[in-house]
């Protein structure tokens, strides 16, 4: 064999283990801990209802709900709430009040949702006599639902024994959840029921025997849903979407030692870039600033003709609007344009909480040098304690984030795009490229640079 076949060979050879070592990453990425294929959170309004935690495409779940929460839940698509306790007194989030659940039903009733609610003052969640009464009120709402508790913590229990109990008692149901799946499940949430007593219960409905030495949520602060809405990532790193003004001092209490935003500032490059603000009764996912087809966003015309649901009553916004939707968002620092970053670093630099704004571009494209601009940032960050990075819909910040965490923890591709797929993001050879790139440019760069980057 001459020098030139020599080559031919060896780099066929290197292609050829470049595309095992792809496949053998997708395929890991696919054995996830997750009850169902999780999708990005929020349904039909992603950016309004980036905090659900989705258990399967019927069931997803939420801590207590504000007025507004509930009202984006009906323009995210969803057919009913359910709260597992009684709430007759109404608390709040960081000063932004939430509704009794009287309150709430009323909110719901608005918003065209059905409500309910599961236990009486009295009743352990921690029981086989919860998990009979979430049954009895699922078959008497619609799905897609929406659960809730204080934070998030109960209702997650008690809707996987619901599951749990499905599967001990129908061979046909899915998905199948057991003693083992339900603790890593919920450690991949970073919830732990470890516990003496939940374990008992789990082990009491499932019929199996107490698992001894189950899985545990690595989570820094143990107790980060505090401030529920966000998502636990590996350890101290943590996303989330747009956050409101009310959120600050909950983070704060969370343990959060840092907050990140990826989100575009007010210009970018030199040029407009604000993104656009949550408004209820409007469309997720429309421009900010316009087109040659349609004018810019908060012009009360172009609002109009987003509608989520025309026919919603001017009360759904407020009991004094004159609309029936909204035309600015101060809450998640909206101004008159759309989203403005400056407004919300303005908000943590009166409070004192460090803030850093990372700029990623909504419709850009990921790349190593993309990450490579923040990423010395990013993980000096990681070594002073838990950081909550957000944007939007809490998409971009995933992407980032994850692979913050490989790195400070050094964690290989197949973990990565396994902890992606957890959070409801696939990224794979095949799709998202860019981000698989990104990754393997960073966690695997001896296959990285194997190939020529363009063919993988």
């Amino acid at each position: 064999m001459d020098s030139k076949s020599w080559i031919v060979l060896l780099l066929l050879l290197a292609v050829s283990s470049a595309t095992k070592s792809q496949e053998s990453q997708d395929k890991g990425s696919s054995e996830v801990d997750t009850a169902t294929l999780r999708t990005p959170p929020g349904l039909k309004a992603p950016k309004k209802l980036w905090w659900l935690k989705e258990i399967t495409p019927e069931y997803h779940m939420a801590g207590r709900l504000s007025e507004r929460q509930i009202k984006y839940i009906a323009d995210g698509g969803f057919k009913s709430v359910i709260s597992l306790f009684e709430d007759n007194e109404p608390d709040d989030l960081g000063g932004e009040r939430l509704p009794t659940n009287d309150e709430a039903r009323e909110v719901a009733k608005i918003s065209g949702l059905q409500y309910a609610v599961v236990l009486d003052e009295s009743d352990d969640w921690a029981s086989v006599k919860a998990v009979e009464k979430l049954a009895k009120v699922l078959k008497t709402v619609n799905t897609p639902a929406v659960l809730h508790c204080n934070r998030g913590y109960t209702i997650t229990f008690v809707t996987l024994m619901h599951m749990a109990n499905l599967t001990r008692h129908d061979p046909k149901y899915t998905p199948r959840i057991t003693s083992k799946n339900f603790y890593k499940i919920t450690a991949a949430m970073g919830l732990d029921f470890t516990m003496d007593f939940t374990k008992a219960v789990v082990a009491e409905i499932t019929g199996e025997p107490i698992v001894e030495n189950p899985p545990k949520p690595d989570a820094n602060p143990e107790e980060w849903y505090d401030y529920w809405l966000a998502h636990s990532v590996y350890k101290n790193w943590y996303t989330a979407g747009q956050i409101s003004v009310s959120h600050l001092p909950i983070i704060k209490m969370a343990g959060f030692k840092s907050v990140v935003n990826m989100r575009q500032g007010v210009t970018m490059d030199g040029n407009p870039s604000q993104e656009a603000v949550t408004l209820l009764n409007v469309k997720d996912g429309t421009a900010t600033y316009g087109d040659d087809k349609i004018g810019p966003r908060q012009i009360p015309f172009v609002l109009e003709s987003l509608r989520t649901d025309p026919n919603r009553g001017n009360k759904y916004v407020s009991a004094d609007s004159e609309t029936n939707y909204e035309v600015t968002n101060p809450k998640e620092f909206g101004d008159e344009i759309g989203y403005s970053e400056e407004l919300e670093k303005e908000i943590f630099e009166k409070d004192g909480m460090p803030y850093y704004h990372m700029p990623v571009a909504t419709d850009g494209t990921y790349s190593p040098e993309l990450f490579g601009k923040y990423k010395d940032q990013l993980l000096e960050l990681g070594k002073k304690g838990p950081v909550l990075v957000h944007c939007a819909s809490a998409k971009r910040v995933a992407y980032m984030s994850v692979l913050a965490a490989a790195l400070q923890y050094d964690k290989d591709m197949r973990w990565a795009l396994k902890r992606l797929r957890e959070l409801g993001f696939e990224v794979s050879s095949t799709k998202k490229k860019d981000i698989y790139n990104m990754y393997q440019a960073w966690l695997d760069k001896e296959n990285y640079n194997r190939t020529d980057k363009d063919e993988l």
